[in-house]
């Protein structure tokens, strides 16, 4: 990543950086294109990495848009700008609306509402949403996983809706309804290292139909590398899809197993707790079909830790043990890792207000 880039971004701690450094909308564009294009302009449409600037209206030429290029390959000749072909694309709202809202988001430990957000930028409700969900977008990874991977079950939702013409409950079970939970399965990796500046390892959640063998197959055969070491406890999918990795251990929390040395699901357990608190404190609920949007967002913020440090705790039965200490990356910088693959993930409005989702993985990057 260019030096100044860095510089620029290291500089904003406290909201009046932020304002300062987001203060124009050519400042705007030049830092985006310096966090979409960290190795220099790249067609949106072939790849060329060789384009032309046109003169726009910012300059006086002519009614072109400012920040327009024209791809240089004789075959392609595509004329694009930084929003192209990622979830700004088409945007009426100013680049620093973007970047501000974007900040905002990853200030807060475990998120904002679209509310919140609509109050603090001075735009309507939907207009908040649509950009919160652009973050979500973005920050989803691809890659393959590897190294020490805890897998672990857990639900979505809560108690049913009553109507006050609802029969009342009868005796024992007679009359109640059943709460309807959305099962998803949430994979975490475990640091490769814990000295100090050492990053967090990532953290993913997917919303599944069930608990079967064949969920979680499709869900851990595109993302975790056969070579890993798999965590997890008895459940009978997690025993059968441990066979095909390298080493599988496993604790039996129905015996009150819970951890065995470094055996142990204590990091996806955490991170189930981050996904219920962060519904419950913030969004207070999700829809299954965006589940796995939200679910990008907090696994972002999982794996936006360094570790500073170890140590020692003691807990109230007086067993000591070593504790890593963690530091957030600055938002600022996290800026970086949102931008890094927009390139290729489209956004859409939809007929009836919501989205749609034309790409989900980054072409170009």
């Amino acid at each position: 990543m260019p030096e100044p880039i860095l510089a620029a971004l290291s500089t904003i701690r406290t909201v009046d950086d932020m304002t300062a450094a987001f203060r124009d909308e050519a400042h705007c564009r030049r830092l985006l294109e310096r966090m979409v294009w960290p190795g220099g302009r790249v067609c949106p449409a072939c790849g060329y990495k060789r384009s032309t600037a046109i003169a726009g209206r910012d300059m006086g030429k002519c009614r072109a848009r400012p920040g327009l290029y024209q791809c240089s390959s004789g075959d392609c000749r595509f004329q694009f700008t930084v929003t192209t072909h990622t979830p700004l694309h088409a945007t009426k709202l100013p680049l620093r609306t973007w970047l501000k809202a974007m900040w905002l988001l990853l200030q807060s430990d475990k998120g904002l509402s679209s509310v919140r957000l609509a109050e603090a930028l001075g735009v309507s409700q939907p207009t908040a949403w649509r950009i919160g969900h652009a973050l979500r977008l973005m920050v989803a990874r691809e890659h393959m996983l590897d190294g020490t991977i805890e897998v672990d079950h857990f639900y979505l939702g809560g108690r049913p809706d009553r109507h006050a013409d609802d029969q009342p409950p009868g005796r024992g079970r007679k009359g109640q309804v059943k709460t309807q939970k959305t099962p998803a399965l949430a994979i975490v990796q475990r640091p490769a290292d814990l000295t100090p500046g050492s990053p967090a390892g990532d953290a993913r959640a997917v919303v599944v139909a069930g608990l079967s063998l064949k969920a979680a197959v499709g869900v851990m055969a595109p993302q975790v590398e056969l070579r890993a070491h798999l965590m997890s406890d008895e459940a009978k999918a997690f025993v059968a899809i441990g066979e095909s990795f390298a080493a599988h251990e496993t604790v039996n929390h129905s015996n009150g197993e819970y951890v065995r040395d470094a055996v142990h699901v204590n990091s996806a357990e955490g991170f189930n707790a981050r996904v219920r608190r962060t519904i419950a404190g913030v969004f207070h609920h999700i829809s299954p079909q965006l589940a796995d949007l939200y679910f990008h967002e907090i696994g972002f913020r999982w794996s936006q830790r360094v570790v500073t440090g170890q140590a020692l705790r003691k807990s109230r039965s007086g067993k000591e043990s070593m504790k890593v200490l963690w530091s957030r990356v600055p938002p600022a910088l996290q800026l970086l890792q949102v931008f890094r693959t927009a390139t290729g993930r489209q956004m859409r409005r939809s007929q009836d207000g919501g989205i749609t989702i034309k790409s989900a993985v980054a072409v170009f990057g």
